[in-house]
């Protein structure tokens, strides 16, 4: 019997296609990044270091919100009694605030008086009590006259 052992082909994975393309991506690699002239720098030859433009778009701050414009005053009144107020515009939506104190009514039960607002045939605050202070928040835009119904010292204001 004879020692009989087939030869093997030996070959370099890339064969001779990849070892030129290895070479010549060395090469480049090698080149790239240094410059050996020496620019009139006043650094010293060293080049300026800068973020890439996203990078400094990031680091930007964002707008500030812009600040809602306060509602506009559209009423402001104050009395006692009953009282119809002129006509005035409303957007879509519009506050009523009010205040009411019954102190010194002369026709308070207890101490405690009535106050109510109504918008046309639409009642919007019917309230019984010594004082009181609210927001109502309404709707609906058009042309508004107001009647305050009370005994009591009230103010409205209308906003929106």
């Amino acid at each position: 019997m004879s020692d009989f052992r087939p030869q093997r082909n030996v070959r370099l994975p890339w064969g001779i296609g990849g070892s030129l393309a290895a070479a010549v991506f060395v090469t480049a690699v090698s080149g790239c990044g240094s410059d050996d002239q020496n620019d009139d720098r006043s650094d010293g030859g060293r080049p300026a270091a800068s973020a890439p433009a996203s990078a400094t778009a990031s680091r930007k701050a964002a707008p500030a919100p812009a600040h809602k414009a306060a509602p506009a005053t559209l009423l402001t009144l104050t009395g006692s009694g009953t009282k119809t107020t002129g006509a005035f515009e409303t957007g879509g939506d519009w506050t009523l605030s009010y205040t009411f104190d019954c102190a010194k009514a002369m026709g308070a039960v207890d101490g405690k008086g009535n106050f109510i607002v109504f918008d046309r045939d639409d009642r919007l605050v019917n309230e019984m009590d010594r004082t009181g202070k609210a927001d109502t928040r309404q709707h609906s835009s058009g042309t508004r006259r107001l009647q305050i119904v009370s005994e009591c010292d009230w103010t409205v204001k209308v906003t929106g």
